[in-house]
C-alpha cells in the first residue's frame, strides 16, 4: 500500500515539487507551481486544482508524520500568503496565523525532506 493511494490528481508531483522548493528555501506562488507541474506532466494544470492536493500533503503526508506543514510554502500571487486551507478544518490562530505561517515556512525549508520515505 502506498501512501499516495487515494490521493488527488499531481498530489505526489506536487509533494516532490514542494520539497525541492523547500531545499532552495523558497516560497511559489499556485500559479508558478501549477505551471511547473504542468511543464513536467506535459499539460496545462490550474492553480485552482492545487487545493485538493495540498490538503492531501498537509493532513496525510506532514501531520500525520509529524512533519513540518510543507504546503506552507505555497501562496497566493497577490497576498503572498497561503489560502485559508493552509490550517486544518476547525484550527484557527486568530491574530497569530501570520507569525504561524512564519513559523511553518521557516519549518519547512529547515527539515531534511529527503530524509522521508512516502512510499
Amino acid at each position: 500500500m502506498s501512501a499516495w493511494d487515494g490521493a488527488p490528481k499531481n498530489t505526489e508531483a506536487l509533494y516532490k515539487h514542494l520539497t525541492m522548493l523547500a531545499r532552495r528555501m523558497r516560497v511559489e506562488t499556485y500559479g508558478e507551481i501549477a505551471a511547473a507541474l504542468g511543464q513536467e506532466a506535459g499539460h496545462e494544470i490550474a492553480p485552482v486544482s492545487l487545493g485538493s492536493p495540498l490538503g492531501f500533503i498537509r493532513d496525510n503526508i506532514c501531520l500525520k508524520r509529524g512533519l513540518p506543514l510543507l504546503n506552507s510554502i505555497a501562496v497566493n500571487a497577490n497576498t503572498w500568503k497561503p489560502g485559508e486551507s493552509f490550517l486544518p478544518s476547525g484550527m484557527s490562530f486568530g491574530s497569530s496565523e501570520d507569525v504561524l505561517w512564519r513559523a511553518a515556512v521557516i519549518a519547512a525549508f529547515s527539515y531534511p525532506w529527503d530524509t522521508v520515505d512516502v512510499a
